[in-house]
């Protein structure tokens, strides 16, 4: 903390520098805070104590108002401090009036960052703490690093606070994201970090916004569009700005006009349905658009993403070729799988797609093979992890007539044959045999298959598209996998994310819903208690795992609403101990310093397990019910119910000194 000498030294300083007519360069805008914060606010340097946060209700409350930027934030400020790896830093969120809704730090830094004021609920605005990172960022309107001593008060001199402002789509602050750290340097790459963070937050909270409305992304640069920094225009069909982010405000009205309510010709010279004609004659690809006054745009228009209850059965190719841009609801990593596999459409590249099982890659696959030239052509797909060994080779490459006891009389087509003019998905493709990774190879070389038992090589076109839940990498490094045939399929690699990583599960959720309960009469909705439900559960099992719970839900609803009464109890529930901690006792126990007995004697052994399991994991959030409801994905109150099931209570808390 600061010494006193410190303090005295400080005050001069403040002083100093606000009596002079004349403020030394590079220090303009911290001046002019500290004369804000001196002469409009009457706030005293030396002043030590700050006032007591918002009860948590309140707080959360904040926190709720943010919608999308809080859904948008949480997982991209997780990302965010692991990538700092800073163990003396807190990473907050603060609403437009500086409350701190949210914050990740280090456990070994929390006692610090309290007595700092760093934590939910408390207020750091400049009215309240002066000179910082976060209430002047509101002040100011955009980035900045308040430095140690450039901060107001003296109590804060020894902390960088790196802050950036996170718009909302109307040219506002809406939130602010920042660094808080008693590491020494630092302080521009930390104002970098902050700030790509920041503008990935808004990207994402604005596709989650407008996943009904048509986007327009555009930069002057080409290679900035499809980026966390490009520009975005949410409009109406009929050409409107409707709302646009900072990036956008910036590139198209930097002197400050009027931007929602004009028409994208205004801008661009050409009407939206013009422009979506001609990004969909680009194949996906950015436009070049020159402008009279001497301006070109590097632009890229896209349609809404629609259900299939919404849009109805493809029946043109204008509509079929949509199937990958439905893909895309929001979440920026789906979004940039999208664009990446786009631009190789009709260009016989191979495409491989990773991913946790049950994230959608043959839903991925399909709609790569359904926006393509071969949509009207055969879409093959073959499990290579669910055909015994003896049989992958046979339904591939097919056989002629007596090629091997048992074989069809007369012979069969395999799956490379069957599609010729098509595409051929090969799933779980780690797990194909070493031999028959040979063979694939020779296949996709010569673009000619040999029947088993045949003598001439039948020629073959198509598009190959493979997918895998294994660490193809590793099996290459280990001798599993062939390396020649990983580097020939991966001309293209695209990676899902998991159901619990994405940013748009709410419009994931509508939508799966909405393909569940087509043609039902009455439509079946979900309640907001149990979408929050659905939308923090981990979803172990992905999005298949998603369609099986929401399909159960649709049968089982006698109303048009599903609510909580209709939950599944896995759904509802914590999950259970995880190995680790039991592993943790056991250690314990083998050196003689186990734990006392619990005095809960009416608990089995079990509940008594889950009970240490669940303490732990309070007390490494030093009972933070809200943040540990968070990483768990679960409500708070499946935590308080939990609690009180195993004895949990608030003695427990005051035991263990917070």
């Amino acid at each position: 903390m600061v010494s006193s000498s410190q303090v005295a030294e400080h005050v001069r300083s403040v002083h100093a520098i606000i009596s002079r007519p004349q403020r030394p360069s590079g220090h303009e805008l911290v001046a002019r805070s500290w004369l804000r914060c001196f002469h409009e606010l009457g706030l005293d340097p030396a002043a030590e104590d700050a006032p007591p946060p918002l009860a948590p209700q309140a707080w959360r409350e904040r926190g709720d108002k943010l919608g999308e930027v809080m859904d948008s934030a949480v997982p991209e400020m997780q990302t965010l401090h692991r990538q700092l790896d800073d163990p003396n830093s807190a990473l907050v969120l603060a609403d437009a009036e500086g409350v701190i809704v949210s914050i990740v730090r280090h456990p070994g830094f929390a006692r610090d960052a309290s007595l700092r004021g760093l934590v939910e609920g408390a207020r750091w605005s400049e009215d309240i703490q002066g000179t910082n990172g976060i209430g002047t960022v509101l002040a100011e309107r955009h980035s900045l690093v308040i430095s140690r001593e450039e901060h107001f008060f003296a109590r804060h001199t020894d902390m960088v606070c790196a802050g950036a402002a996170i718009h909302d789509g109307v040219g506002e602050v809406a939130a602010v994201l920042a660094v808080c750290s008693l590491s020494p340097g630092g302080a521009r790459a930390l104002r970098a970090l902050v700030e790509r963070s920041a503008r990935v937050i808004e990207h994402r909270a604005f596709r989650s916004r407008h996943a009904t409305d048509f986007i327009i992304r555009f930069h002057a640069h080409a290679g900035r569009v499809l980026t966390a920094v490009d520009g975005l225009l949410a409009l109406s069909p009929e050409g409107e700005v409707i709302e646009a982010n900072h990036t956008a405000f910036e590139l198209l009205v930097p002197d400050g006009e009027t931007l929602l309510g004009r028409e994208v010709t205004e801008f661009f010279g050409q009407s939206l349905p013009e422009l979506l004609s001609r990004t969909f004659r680009s194949g996906f690809h950015p436009l070049t658009l020159s402008m009279p006054q001497h301006q070109t745009w590097h632009l890229l228009a896209q349609q809404p993403a629609r259900n299939r209850a919404q849009a109805g059965v493809r029946g043109d190719s204008g509509s079929a070729a949509q199937a990958l841009a439905e893909l895309d609801l929001g979440d920026l990593r789906m979004a940039g799988n999208v664009h990446s596999a786009m631009r190789i459409l009709d260009r016989d590249i191979p495409l491989l797609i990773s991913g946790e099982t049950g994230t959608g890659k043959e839903v991925f696959a399909r709609a790569f093979h359904a926006s393509s030239q071969r949509a009207r052509g055969p879409f093959v797909a073959i499990n290579c992890a669910s055909l015994p060994e003896t049989l992958i080779e046979s339904e591939l490459f097919g056989y002629k007539q007596g090629a091997f006891t048992g074989a069809n009389r007369d012979g069969r087509r395999g799956k490379v044959l069957q599609a010729d003019g098509g595409t051929l998905f090969l799933d779980e493709i780690g797990d194909m045999p070493l031999v028959l990774q040979a063979r694939l190879l020779r296949v996709l070389e010569e673009r000619k298959v040999t029947p088993l038992g045949g003598e001439t090589p039948v020629p073959v076109d198509l598009q190959l598209v493979c997918a895998t839940h294994r660490d193809l990498r590793a099996m290459v490094r280990d001798g599993s996998f062939r390396e020649d045939l990983y580097y020939r399929l991966r001309g293209m690699e695209v990676t899902l994310p998991a159901l619990r990583d994405r940013t748009d599960r709410r419009a994931l959720i509508e939508r799966c819903l909405a393909e569940e309960g087509a043609g039902r009469h009455p439509p079946v909705r979900l309640g907001a208690a149990a979408l929050q439900v659905l939308e923090r559960y981990r979803w172990p099992g992905n999005i298949r795992q998603l369609r099986y719970v929401l399909r159960t839900l649709v049968a089982m609803c006698d109303g048009g609403e599903i609510t909580l009464r209709d939950m599944p109890s896995e759904l509802m529930d914590l999950p259970e101990p995880q190995p680790p901690a039991a592993s943790a006792t056991a250690a314990g126990d083998a050196r003689g310093d186990a734990a006392p007995p619990s005095q809960n004697s009416h608990l089995n052994p079990l509940q008594s397990a889950e009970r240490d399991a669940l303490l732990s994991e309070l007390r490494r959030h030093r009972w933070n019910i809200a943040g540990l409801a968070r990483e768990l994905g679960v409500s708070r109150n499946t935590v308080y119910r939990k609690m009180k099931r195993l004895d949990i209570d608030t003695d427990t808390q005051a035991g263990d000194g917070y």
